[in-house]
Order: C-alpha cells, then sequence, then structure tokens
C-alpha cells in the first residue's frame, strides 16, 4: 500500500490564507491524486497544491505552516497531528519517487489516465481549464504570468524600461487599472495590445510615440481589461494548450515550456478582438476617459466605432489624469 493510497479518505480542517494580505479561512484538507486539495464547507475545491512542491515554512512548529512552493505568500495551517504525519509521509514517498525517473513515469501515466477518465465523464475539454483556472493559487497565477512574459519577450524583446517613463506608466495605470494590474510597454510589430494571465496588460510602443495625448493608448489598456473580464486569460491559456497540459499542471502545478511559448505566440499573432462597446464605454465612464479618440484610432471612417463616439461619457472638458510632462516622459520610455 502507498502512503498516498493509506491517507486517500483522510480529511481535517485547516486555515488557508491565499495571499499575504487575505483573511485566513477555514478549509477541508484532503488528499488526491499526488496533489494535496483545499476545499470550503460545501466540498468545492479552492485549491490544489502539488504534494511533491509542498514546503514547511516552521519545521518544528504547531500547527503546521505550508506553502504551495517556497518564496510565497499562500499558506495553510494545519493542527491535526494524523492530519501532518501523512501529509510528511506522502512528501516523502513522492520525493523518493524523483531518484527513480522510470517509476515515476508510470504513476503520472497512471494519473493522467485516471484524470482523463474523470474528465471524459464529467463533460467537454473546456471543463478541465474552467476547473484548473478556479483552483489555481495566486501566486501560480502571476508565476505563470511572469513565465509568459519571459516568452513574450523571447518575441518582442524585453519591455521597455526608462526611469522617469515607468513612472509615467505606473501613474496611468493607477489611473485606469489600480494597483493589482502590471502595464509594459513593448515592440509588437502590428498588433496594438495584448493582455496575459497574472493581470498584465502589454501597450505596443507606436500607442506612446505616435500620438499627442494618452487617450488612444489609455483606449487600449482598457479594451484589454474588458475582454480579460469576458474571458479569463487563464481560461484562454488552459483552452489553448489543451486537456492533457491541463491535466498535467493539475497534478504538477507547472505547464510545459513549449505550451507557453505557443501561447505566447499566438497572444501576439491574433486578430483584433474587441468587447461589446456598452461595457468597455462603462469603463471609460469610470476613469473619466473620452473614447471617440480611440474610436478614429480603430477604425478611422467610424464604420465599425461609431457607437463609440456617440456613447461617449466624456465629450466635453475632458482632463486627462496624465498632464503633458507625464506624457512626454512616458513617450520616452523606449529611448533609455
Amino acid at each position: 500500500m502507498t502512503a498516498l493510497k493509506q491517507y486517500e479518505r483522510l480529511e481535517a480542517i485547516g486555515l488557508w490564507r491565499e495571499t499575504g494580505d487575505a483573511q485566513r479561512r477555514e478549509v477541508v484538507v484532503s488528499f488526491g491524486a499526488a496533489t494535496l486539495v483545499l476545499s470550503d464547507k460545501n466540498d468545492t475545491p479552492l485549491a490544489h497544491w502539488s504534494l511533491a512542491a509542498v514546503r514547511v515554512l516552521n519545521k518544528g512548529g504547531m500547527p503546521v505552516i505550508y506553502a504551495p512552493d517556497t518564496g510565497q505568500d499562500e499558506t495553510l495551517e494545519v493542527d491535526d497531528p494524523l492530519m501532518v504525519e501523512a501529509i510528511d509521509k506522502v512528501r516523502e514517498s513522492l520525493q523518493r519517487g524523483h531518484a527513480h525517473p522510470g517509476r515515476l513515469r508510470w504513476l503520472m501515466a497512471g494519473a493522467l489516465v485516471l484524470a482523463i477518465g474523470g474528465f471524459s465523464i464529467w463533460g467537454l475539454p473546456s471543463i478541465s481549464a474552467q476547473y484548473a483556472t478556479r483552483v489555481m493559487p495566486q501566486a501560480t497565477r502571476l508565476k505563470i504570468g511572469e513565465e509568459l512574459l519571459q516568452k513574450v519577450s523571447d518575441l518582442t524583446g524585453k519591455p521597455c524600461s526608462e526611469g522617469l517613463g515607468e513612472q509615467s506608466l505606473d501613474k496611468m495605470r493607477d489611473w485606469l487599472l489600480g494597483p493589482e494590474y502590471r502595464l509594459f510597454v513593448v515592440d509588437m510589430g502590428a498588433r496594438f495590445s495584448a493582455h496575459l494571465p497574472g493581470n498584465l496588460i502589454l501597450l505596443n510602443r507606436s500607442l506612446i510615440e505616435e500620438y499627442s495625448g494618452p487617450e488612444v493608448a489609455a483606449g487600449f489598456v482598457l479594451m484589454e481589461q474588458a475582454l480579460a473580464q469576458e474571458t479569463p486569460p487563464m481560461a484562454q491559456m488552459f483552452n489553448s494548450i489543451g486537456t492533457q497540459a491541463t491535466l498535467m499542471f493539475l497534478a504538477s502545478a507547472t505547464v510545459d515550456e513549449d505550451k507557453l511559448a505557443e501561447f505566447a505566440t499566438a497572444r501576439l499573432s491574433g486578430g483584433l478582438e474587441r468587447p461589446d462597446d456598452a461595457v468597455l464605454l462603462k469603463l471609460f465612464a469610470k476613469v473619466g476617459l473620452t473614447s471617440s479618440p480611440f474610436a478614429h484610432a480603430l477604425d478611422n471612417s467610424l464604420k465599425t466605432t461609431q457607437g463609440l463616439v456617440d456613447g461617449d461619457p466624456v465629450k466635453a472638458d475632458y482632463r486627462p489624469c496624465l498632464d503633458d510632462g507625464d506624457w512626454i516622459s512616458l513617450q520616452g520610455i523606449c529611448s533609455g
């Protein structure tokens, strides 16, 4: 009997903190296929942690504080001695397995077959993407976002960075999105903008360098925000990489490098997507941004964007939150 098999029906109560500034919440801790499953009282999974990657933050302490990997804000506190013993034994068993690549491959293959069978029963492959998106810890979202940004940088070059320009870019971000987002200026060729998992939004440097004010660039920022709200980019990624890679993520908490590179390429080469005008205009109104310059930039004839002009929420007395000095600094962000 394997350690995981021995404890597969074991459950305990723990205290889970999703991020460093979040409140702890009570969860049910149980074992999945090579994962530690955290669920609410209604048995709805909240997070899956790879057991092989789980780390103890306070060795010898009680309750024991776990993290999904080193350096993460997400934590789990467990004071049930039997569960603590079980987690330790299963982790040790999995880590010993790393010394036997052939055995590990068979274990992973078996887990994958079982997972595919389970998801086949549940429904279409899109369900696996939705499920993986829902249970992913915030720290993992940010990590995957950083990995995708690196893949994008391999294609476009590094994001532009120049001191005063970066300060102005941060000011634009705070005006339009809030500090939970990150905004980058890159050389994207023919594509105006894109968004990535982890609240990352990319702007083509041409939107900064070729316009006399921030209105057009700001409009594309809001367009990407609206698109991300319509379809979470993490779900898009899982749909793109396929069911097998998604199931492998659920088992290992990692995404294949080649799959990430393919998704990054698709984000830069795909056609222009537009959210519903009504949804987008609400975002323009919320931040006090005129939508007419953005409408003209998208389609100078206004054949497809007249609604953005007619519904402009700030037609008179418009004042951008970036002054002339901020905009001049931002236009030099790629000169460093």
